[in-house]
């Protein structure tokens, strides 16, 4: 069929067939297929890194630490490597449904555990992802997927792309899932940076993944005014937004609920919530029992 095509194309310009069909084939393929290229192209890495991986360990055993851990840095690069990629295409034709999808694709690797950057490289790719998604897509109905993902992690450009969402977003189920994803980020945030002020090797991995100004600017940020932020953004989460459903069959009440009891009852610093039970013996106990003493609490189950 493409040969008649191409004949057909050749007779209409006066060309020779082969020199229409040559022609035919320089023309860039369409976005999407370019995006399905690249994609493609890192799957077929993944998936090669991965057999290497399974063949590495001894027959009949597991791979060893080093290995696995050398495997998470070969996947890490390889999203690392796709992302610019990404952005060059969205770049490219930012009039295109394609150029959201790649920038989405390209921010979705979230490195929610501080891996030293040794091992998984550097994200390059990010700030000029979020800038584009900011400029170009900052009121589309399809980035609360992206809001909720990144609330897992820590870089800056999070916190900046969240705050325009929920300030500039027209539908209300992006807005809320923002609202929730911001407060999230903000909290979790706090907390790991709580675990760097005690952990000077952390600081270090958080310093090379995200910038020693950026750390920085965050250790000099009023701790308690930053956790208030996040309490007041749940509370107006499940406020304007409590009975919407989400997509996981949740309202957005019930995912504010248990963060808002962590950061007023569970953070550090607050009074305990009461707990009866039973201990070993059988004996009966409340926790405000050991008031005033060093208490260790050991949760467990068993099925």
């Amino acid at each position: 069929m493409s040969r008649i095509v191409g004949g057909l194309l050749a007779f209409a310009l006066g060309l020779p067939p082969v020199a229409a069909e040559i022609r035919a084939q320089d023309r860039p393929s369409a976005p999407s297929e370019q995006y399905k290229a690249i994609l493609k192209d890192s799957q077929d890495r993944y998936n090669a890194a991965h057999k290497e991986f399974v063949a590495s360990a001894p027959r009949g055993r597991q791979p060893s630490d080093e290995q696995r851990m050398t495997f998470v840095g070969r996947a890490y690069r390889i999203k690392y490597e796709q992302a610019p990629k990404l952005v060059e295409l969205a770049e490219k034709y930012p009039k295109d449904p394609i150029a959201l999808d790649a920038l989405i694709e390209a921010v979705w690797q979230v490195n929610t555990v501080p891996w030293p950057v040794e091992l998984v490289g550097r994200d390059e790719a990010r700030p000029r992802a979020f800038a584009l998604l900011g400029r170009d897509h900052l009121r589309s109905d399809r980035l609360g997927p992206l809001c909720e993902r990144i609330s897992y992690g820590f870089c800056a450009e999070y916190e900046t792309f969240l705050r325009a969402v929920l300030g500039k977003n027209p539908h209300e189920e992006v807005r809320a899932r923002a609202c929730l994803a911001l407060a999230h980020y903000l909290n979790n945030r706090a907390l790991r940076l709580d675990l760097v002020r005690d952990q000077p090797a952390l600081a270090r991995e958080f310093a090379d993944l995200y910038g020693n100004d950026y750390l920085d600017a965050l250790r000099r940020q009023d701790h308690t005014g930053a956790a208030a932020e996040a309490e007041a953004l749940f509370e107006r989460a499940a406020r304007d937004y409590g009975d919407m459903k989400l997509p996981d069959g949740e309202t957005v009440a019930e995912k504010a609920g248990p963060e808002l009891f962590g950061i007023r009852h569970l953070s550090v610093g607050k009074v305990a919530p009461e707990i009866e039970g039973a201990d070993q013996d059988g004996v009966r106990f409340k926790l405000s029992d050991f008031r005033g003493k060093v208490v260790l609490l050991d949760f467990w189950s068993e099925y």
